[in-house]
């Protein structure tokens, strides 16, 4: 190792990553160029409707969520559009921070790198918020603080619910009291949100609003779009179709088994819990949802970034549908639309991406040898 890198100083590219992520939130802040309000706004209603959220008013966000909206959209759409940009901007950091911390430097690097191509749009969006959490519960824990880090992993569940998905690393790790301080504080805060908002907030945040029909984006959703030609907007996203009743529990069901079967295969394997297996599961929770926006490819850049410190080269298979997306959504964003058949195709070709990253995982778990307990 260098001197350089021993006293902690950044080389060219990281500092060049981290001025292209201040040139990004200086754009979200200055609402330049095709800056979308879609978020902001629809936090700003939020924040200002009367009574109590998921009581007297729709809200298709979870708990910690709400809290991120009221805390940036009492005022204005653009102010709330600035506050979010520095939200995101600040988790963003953080979440790069924790990756160095817990996994090593060059970790961190790649996540500079592969969350590069989403500065487009990410900062207009809440998801870092939960990533940066996730990601500082683990390294925490792994760091012996493993109370610190229960709280932290269930704070980032009860922001955005997937995070539970790489939950077991603690497991594999033998973190059991961050385990247990996890489960513990997610209890506490599910039954303040219970109380807040009463038992239909679950449905509403669940079913987004009540949303019936499949998202363009998701997996099935993309097929049902170019079969059909139909999409309308439905509940603050596109949609087409109708989902089958039963269909969202069955696809549920095929996700939870996809992930047990992920975080078995991952004990005694010789990969990072918190990478290979991580990636894979956050990537089987997104091919199996009937919503799949473009910004929650950033839930796998964390993940994609540690996984690389085990060897194989497929876990940078998670840079292919960051790329994708971000390139999609920039050009959406820049008012340069594909066509209904384009924008399929860049679709489809992202969640066969994902979908890579899950076979490519189970098939690799499942011929590694063994290691010691």
């Amino acid at each position: 190792m260098s001197a350089p890198e021993r006293a902690g100083v950044l080389r060219l590219d990281e500092l060049g990553l981290l001025a292209l992520r201040v040139l990004a939130v200086l754009a979200v802040i200055a609402g330049i160029p095709h800056v979308p309000n879609a978020a902001a706004a629809r936090f700003v209603e939020i924040a200002h409707a009367p009574g109590l959220p998921w009581r007297d008013s729709p809200v298709e966000y979870a708990l910690g969520d709400w809290l991120v909206i009221r805390a940036v959209g009492f005022g204005s759409v653009g102010l709330a559009r600035a506050l979010l940009g520095l939200v995101a901007f600040g988790a963003d950091l953080v979440a790069w921070r924790a990756v160095a911390v817990g996994w090593g430097r060059a970790a961190a690097t790649r996540y500079l790198w592969l969350g590069a191509p989403l500065l487009g749009f990410i900062y207009r969006r809440s998801d870092l918020v939960a990533v940066a959490l996730a990601a500082t519960g683990l390294a925490l824990a792994l760091r012996g603080r493993e109370r610190a880090g229960g709280v932290s992993l269930a704070a980032a569940v009860l922001v955005k619910v997937w995070p539970i998905v790489v939950a077991p690393a603690l497991a594999i790790e033998r973190h059991a009291r961050a385990l247990r301080t996890a489960a513990i504080a997610l209890v506490a805060g599910l039954a303040g949100w219970f109380l807040l908002g009463g038992a239909d907030a679950f449905r509403q945040v669940g079913t987004f609003r009540g949303a019936i029909g499949w998202e363009l984006e998701s997996t099935v959703g993309v097929v049902v779009w170019a079969l059909t030609g139909e999409h309308r907007f439905e509940a603050g996203a596109n949609r087409t179709g109708t989902v089958p009743t039963g269909a969202g529990p069955a696809l549920l069901v095929a996700a939870l088994v996809t992930v047990v079967a992920i975080w078995l295969l991952a004990r005694r394997r010789p990969f990072t819990p918190a990478g290979a297996p991580a990636l894979a599961a956050v990537a089987a929770l997104l091919l199996f949802a009937p919503v799949f926006s473009p910004q929650y490819v950033v839930w796998l850049v964390a993940w994609g970034a540690i996984a690389g410190r085990d060897g194989p080269r497929w876990p940078w298979l998670a840079s292919v549908p960051v790329i994708l997306t971000g390139t999609l959504v920039t050009l959406w964003y820049a008012d340069v639309d594909l066509g209904p058949g384009g924008n399929q195709l860049v679709l489809a070709a992202r969640n066969l991406a994902v979908m890579a990253i899950v076979i490519a995982y189970l098939i690799g778990a499942a011929r590694a040898e063994p290691v010691d307990a």
